[in-house]
């Protein structure tokens, strides 16, 4: 065995670029994987990771289900006898550019000595005593571009708020993009005088707290915020899951493509070993472990690759995880043993399982075999019966179709990939056969090399077309999406403008006096409330316009209106209907400052704007509930012939901190917020494709040595060197021809799954299914400049290659 190794050392120190490849091709599929994995991890943990470097690990929340917490409370407990440490944290959004930050304020006399945000000598003070000071770590001032001392500019509401960094504690990834200030400060700046987002303690008071808390509050510990976290990102991060394992699975092509390519240069090598009595079993030993070897490195460079690239994808969902679901992910990742040893084994694994052809292969090499025939007279390596590519089809439909949860669905939309996967090479090579028998020539002689090599190429074929198809079938349901999204709210938004105030708040007075004005025909207004599941409870003052904007699921306006405004019936939104499971007629309650309160289902609409949920009810309702006279925005419908500038006049006098947005400004905002949330998407499917071309050049390096015998036989009939290149690259770009063609119905196939099963059980809305033609006029000559371009180093390669040692007998 010892010379064998020997052997097998000697033979990758004289083709260095072979096991580059290999390395290349496990590391990329491995990277992805690693990277969503880290980046999955920093997700679940946005809602917990800040609070545990304020008050440790181990602790219990006081929250209020119905909202924001009254300050009293903290002191009603504080107060009472044998009361534990509390900490009081009123938590906000900022927004520094691009940039989403996080406030976490608190009481700096209240935190624990230990805590890593404690501040020391005058810091304590300034926090105290001046207004806007603020502490942040030493990562996010490096990342934000400030220096020590510096001022801080960030808006809050539509309010621009500055300030000043008066201490920096550790950099501690927990602390990433947090601002940390002194409560009351924090209170007086945001507009938020008296409210606490939560409060916490160790969670070995828990008992304590159950006795002295108020009916209506709820105790949350660290376990359940993790839950929290990951119930609200799920559908996001079943995506990106999905993604990653398609995107090792065809790095797992690559090792076959690059190891088949390996056992075509050292055919002759073998040859001669089983002729001077090596076995069979140590031929397949040597093979296999020179899959564990290339696979163990090659996935050891993929968990380092990962680890680098789950920064720049967390870099490109940390904006839309903090517009969609209100949580600021840390900017850093915390890499996890454990972790790392699941996916390199994985990566093991599934590498010896996808090359078990080759060792077929390899064992069938009979002593003394030099070189190999042309026409390959068996199936080599994924010899599959006719029947499993539709049984793989079949069985991934019956699963999609008869099942309701997400992991069922994935599971499907993975067996059907398998079976194209399985397909593609068959339909490929026979539509190949149509255009081999038609004239006469060396196109159509190129065409029947490849056929001669089906099997070899078929790996190949499978990613390629599979890589296309993605990013196709990803593009389409995209852009589908978008155009859905886009007729939703170019239909929602009724009104000419919305009125909203950076500072203060607009209530029910403001409403009656704009009603009064001249400009004004009629408006609407509304306010939100956000749940702890991260669903909203909307209280609607409603017109006959913005009754007609609405787009029913279920139910009708008929019904439903004088229902809901008659305060004993809500509107729910897809998500919420199918999250809780109900339909018109069914009762939902609702836990309300006054009391839970019980309402009919009325409809279901649809609405966009948050997967957790809606539930709207008529406005007179919701403020008698919530005793919250507060509006969010009021859409103001201009009288005919009223101008813009003349309103934005008079709103400036009436309201110095109002802002007047108009429906095509809003239309913009939510198609950013859209496309920003995809952009990860789409780069997971460059990432895929990016691999699936290591393939395509790995088969046909191979095919090139295999037809050594064949080209050098053109050569010598008098075929230029040029002449030769042409060949090759007929080879590649007819290739990426049958790839092209065998992606466009894979990729409809997978944008119909995403479309209409994958984004109800992700997200719960329900998508109509359209056919957006740009990705395929993207990606159709894309493929085939990419089958060209990929043909150009093996086209040289074999043309500059000496004919007259190819044409010795073997």
């Amino acid at each position: 065995m010892r010379l064998l190794l020997e052997s097998s050392r000697r033979f990758f120190y004289r083709h260095p670029g072979q096991l580059l490849l290999a390395l290349i091709g496990i590391a990329a599929g491995v990277a992805v994987v690693t990277g969503v994995a880290l980046m999955r991890d920093v997700l679940i943990d946005a809602l917990d990771s800040a609070t545990e470097s304020l008050s440790g690990s181990e602790t219990i929340r006081i929250t209020d289900p119905r909202g924001p917490l009254d300050e009293s409370l903290y002191r009603q407990l504080a107060t009472t006898p044998g009361a534990p440490a509390l900490l009081p944290v009123l938590s906000s959004r900022l927004r520094y550019g691009d940039r989403m930050l996080e406030l976490l304020a608190v009481d700096p006399l209240s935190l624990d000595r230990d805590s890593a945000v404690r501040p020391t000598g005058s810091a304590t003070g300034q926090l105290l005593t001046q207004a806007n000071a603020a502490v942040v770590s030493e990562t996010t001032l490096q990342r934000l571009g400030l220096g020590p001392e510096g001022v801080l500019e960030v808006s809050h509401s539509g309010e621009t708020l500055k300030l000043e960094i008066v201490a920096t504690v550790s950099a501690r990834r927990e602390l990433d993009d947090r601002v940390i200030m002194d409560l009351a400060a924090a209170q007086h700046l945001t507009g938020r005088r008296g409210e606490l987002s939560f409060i916490e303690t160790s969670s070995q008071h828990r008992d304590w707290l159950i006795e002295h808390l108020p009916e209506g509050l709820e105790l949350v510990d660290a376990q359940q915020r993790r839950e929290s976290a990951a119930a609200l990102t799920a559908g996001m991060r079943a995506n990106l899951t999905a993604m990653s394992l398609l995107s090792l699975a065809v790095g797992l092509f690559v090792i076959y493509s690059v190891l088949a390519f390996l056992l075509v240069q050292r055919r002759r090598t073998i040859g001669m070993l089983r002729a001077v009595g090596v076995t069979q079993g140590r031929i397949q030993a040597l093979l296999a472990l020179e899959t564990v070897i290339l696979a163990g490195l090659g996935a050891l460079a993929g968990l380092a690759l990962g680890t680098l690239m789950a920064s720049a994808l967390l870099d490109l969902v940390r904006q839309p995880v903090a517009e969609l679901y209100r949580m600021v992910a840390s900017a850093g990742i915390r890499p996890s043993l454990g972790l790392y040893a699941t996916v390199w084994v994985m990566a093991v694994i599934m590498a010896l399982a996808s090359v078990y052809g080759v060792l077929r292969e390899a064992q069938r090499i009979p002593p003394g075999q030099l070189a190999r025939t042309v026409h390959e007279t068996r199936p080599a390596g994924l010899q599959l019966s006719r029947w499993l590519p539709g049984l793989l089809l079949v069985s991934g439909a019956a699963l999609i179709v008869t099942t309701r949860g997400l992991p069922p669905v994935m599971a499907g939309l993975f067996l059907m990939l398998s079976g194209c996967a399985l397909l593609a090479p068959a339909i490929g090579m026979q539509l190949l056969r149509l255009f081999s028998v038609r004239g006469s020539g060396l196109m159509p002689r190129a065409i029947k090399m490849l056929m001669s090599s089906r099997q070899r190429l078929a790996p190949a074929v499978s990613a390629l077309s599979l890589a296309l198809a993605l990013s196709a079938g990803v593009g389409m349901m995209v852009l589908g999406f978008r155009a859905t999204v886009d007729d939703w709210v170019s239909r929602l938004i009724s009104a000419d403008v919305y009125l909203t105030v950076s500072q203060g708040q607009l209530d029910s007075q403001d409403v009656e006096d704009l009603r009064a004005w001249p400009e004004i025909e009629m408006l609407t207004s509304s306010r939100q409330i956000r749940m702890d599941d991260g669903s909203m409870v909307v209280g609607y003052d409603l017109n006959r316009k913005a009754w007609a904007a609405f787009e029913w699921v279920s139910g009708d306006r008929e019904s439903a209106q004088p229902a809901v405004e008659a305060g004993t019936a809500v509107l729910l939104t897809e998500p919420m209907a199918r999250r809780k499971g109900l339909e018109p007629g069914d009762r939902i309650e609702l836990a309300t400052p006054s009391g839970a309160a019980s309402f009919d289902v009325a409809a279901v609409y649809r609405d966009f704007s948050n997967d957790r949920g809606l539930v709207g009810l008529i406005g007179w309702r919701f403020r008698e509930l919530w005793q919250d006279e507060q509006r969010d925005s009021i859409g103001l419908y201009l009288q005919a012939g009223t101008g813009l500038e003349e309103l934005e006049s008079k709103i400036a006098d009436a309201y110095p901190a109002g802002n007047l947005t108009t429906r095509e400004q809003v239309r913009e905002q939510t198609l950013a917020v859209f496309d920003r949330t995809f952009r990860i998407s789409w780069a997971l499917a460059i990432l895929v494709g990016m691999i699936a071309a290591i393939a395509l050049i790995s088969a046909l390096l191979a095919l090139g040595l295999e037809r050594g015998r064949e080209y050098a036989t053109l050569r010598a009939l008098g075929l230029p060197r040029r002449g030769l290149a042409g060949v090759v690259l007929t080879q590649t770009t007819s290739l990426a021809a049958i790839a092209v063609v065998m992606a466009v119905p894979f990729s409809m196939l997978i944008h119909a799954v995403l479309s209409l099963a994958v984004q109800p059980r992700a997200f719960g809305w329900s998508l109509a299914l359209t056919w957006p033609w740009q990705p395929l006029a993207v990606i159709i000559p894309l493929a085939l400049l990419l089958g060209t371009a990929a043909g150009a180093y093996p086209a040289w390669k074999i043309a500059s290659r000496d004919p007259a040692p190819l044409l010795r007998a073997s």
